[in-house]
């Protein structure tokens, strides 16, 4: 999977990321995390996609908000597969700042467009996501 950034999307990403990640050199490829994680988006795989959850997730899916079990973020993500069929997933920008990655991505599904933050964590058992927000261009 190729990432495409240019100079105008990252200035307008960096105030969305200051303070959480720092942004990183353009790479030409997403962080290795974000490879299986974009391939099960891309998927609809929602059972697959949990799996990368710690046992508690911030998840905001469509302005819904919660702080959840990984159980419960599985169910909303089904929920999301289910009335939005993935036709595309490419993220065009990832940051980096200690044992925190982030990428930022775009969504194609059900004929719909969707903006995708994921924020992967390293706790010392390997990175896992701990933010996953999904909203609706």
């Amino acid at each position: 999977m190729r990432l495409f950034v240019s100079r105008k999307a990252l200035y307008l990403l960096l105030p969305l990321l200051a303070g959480i990640c720092l942004p990183s050199v353009a790479q030409t490829n997403a962080d290795a995390v974000f490879v299986p994680i974009s391939k099960y988006i891309y998927e609809g795989d929602a059972e697959k996609l949990s799996a990368w959850f710690y046992d508690t997730i911030e998840l905001s899916v469509e302005n819904e908000d919660a702080v959840m079990s990984r159980r419960q973020a599985n169910r909303m993500m089904v929920s999301f597969f289910d009335r939005y069929r993935p036709e595309s997933f490419q993220i065009y920008h990832s940051a980096s700042k200690s044992h925190v990655k982030c990428v930022v991505g775009k969504l194609t599904a059900g004929g719909e467009h969707f903006n995708v933050s994921i924020f992967a964590s390293n706790r010392g058992e390997g990175y896992k996501i701990q933010k996953l927000y999904i909203q609706k261009e």
